[in-house]
């Protein structure tokens, strides 16, 4: 009867998160779901406590990246941004899908996969209506570079802190471990994306509005963001708390950028979505009954039996990549992170390849990670479409071949 309800309870969460019946928020569902195990007597109520307090480090990450992201939406930073690729295109379709996809890397690396969607996108979709070109090449860049390029540094993934408890290899081990199959992640995805969209790229258009200007409270806020970016660079070099420091630097900018406008704080702060805390701390109770209940354990049982070399790595990698796209990433982060240490035993390439499949499989299909399902959203509100099916279509080709190369660059 337990394990009755437990599943149900998760099945409950996963169909919330990704179908928001009535539209209600996604934690509203997950959160009803985790209240459920106590109550039913599945998980007591201080292991309820603890599981919650575990994702210290990643609500304060997140917390961080959001202040961050809301200081360069008001700013327009990246309004500027994207009229600065307009400009260096000179006319040349082809020019700026290769610089907004760079772009998009960057965002990515250094201020996280779901600020590349939030900030990144609006601007896309308004450059492509002022260049009269189709958006859609220079959105999918958005929607893929998000995932592919989100394990090149610690910061670049929420996930990646879930993954290792809040506490990720310092900088110099995490490029030692990760960047080679990111940067081969990246480049195919950016070579399969490029030879899709060959045709729809190979246009020219007329640009003549001239570049916007950044007033001097804008241009001390990018200052800001640099600043911030290469110091939590340093924290993880030093293996300081990253959920911390990004906190830090996230309070401290838009509390210095709210006094340089002389304006309220609260317009801002209800631009961020609140409710990514309860739904993440929900995730993390739910998580902790599945860890009780022994299916983690079977878990690892089942990747040892496929041996120790790549097989087991390509299963590990591929087999999280396939949850994330049925579940969504969050919640099978939050799984990986229980299975990472009862298997990096046996070698970090396991490790590794279920961070891999958590962080770049969720590109298969719309519904694999927030990142993706935020871009639908966008898309959305801006009167354009994308299709379950044609997203699928294109990911599949960029991510299965992404994946395979990126998990045997591990066995190297």
């Amino acid at each position: 009867m337990d394990a009755l309800i437990l599943w149900g309870a998760c099945l409950f969460a996963v169909a919330g998160l990704l179908l928001r019946p009535w539209q209600l928020p996604e934690a509203l569902w997950t959160s009803l779901a985790a209240v459920t195990l106590p109550l039913a007597g599945i998980l007591a109520w201080p292991d309820v406590g603890r599981a919650i307090a575990s994702g210290k480090e990643v609500y304060l990450f997140l917390l961080g990246m959001m202040l961050l992201s809301e200081v360069a939406r008001q700013e327009k930073l990246f309004d500027w941004l994207a009229a600065l690729a307009l400009s260096r295109a000179r006319s040349s379709g082809q020019r700026l899908f290769l610089i907004i996809f760079a772009v998009a890397i960057v965002t990515t690396a250094f201020l996280s996969n779901d600020a590349t969607i939030i900030l990144l996108t609006p601007p896309v979709i308004a450059v492509a209506s002022k260049a009269k070109i189709d958006p859609y090449p220079s959105l999918l860049a958005c929607a893929f570079v998000a995932n592919a390029a989100s394990f090149l540094l610690p910061i670049s993934n929420p996930a990646n802190l879930v993954l290792y408890g809040g506490a990720p290899p310092g900088l110099v081990p995490w490029l030692g471990r990760f960047l080679a199959p990111s940067c081969m992640a990246i480049g195919i995805s950016f070579v399969m994306l490029f030879l899709m969209m060959r045709h729809r790229i190979k246009v020219e258009f007329s640009q003549s509005e001239p570049l916007p200007k950044l007033d001097a409270t804008a241009r001390f806020s990018a200052l800001a963001l640099f600043v911030i970016t290469l110091l939590l660079t340093l924290v993880s070099f030093m293996h300081g708390s990253l959920g911390w420091a990004t906190a830090a630097g996230g309070v401290a900018l838009y509390a210095v950028i709210t006094l340089r406008r002389r304006q309220s704080p609260l317009p801002g702060l209800s631009e961020i979505s609140w409710s990514v805390f309860p739904l993440v701390a929900s995730l993390f109770v739910l998580v902790a009954a599945v860890e009780q209940s022994g299916v983690i354990a079977s878990l690892v049982r089942f990747i040892f039996a496929c041996g120790h070399g790549t097989e087991a790595v390509m299963v590990t990698g591929f087999g999280m990549a396939i949850l994330s796209n049925i579940i969504n990433n969050l919640p099978s982060g939050l799984m990986a992170a229980q299975l990472a240490p009862m298997l990096s035993s046996h070698g970090s390439a396991f490790q590794d390849a279920l961070l891999i499949g958590v962080d770049l499989g969720p590109n298969m299909t719309l519904s694999g990670s927030l990142a993706t399902v935020l871009w639908l959203i966008i898309l959305r509100k801006h009167d354009l479409e994308m299709s379950y099916g044609r997203f699928m279509c294109f990911g599949m080709a960029l991510t299965v071949p992404a994946l395979i190369a990126a998990l045997l660059v591990l066995m190297i």
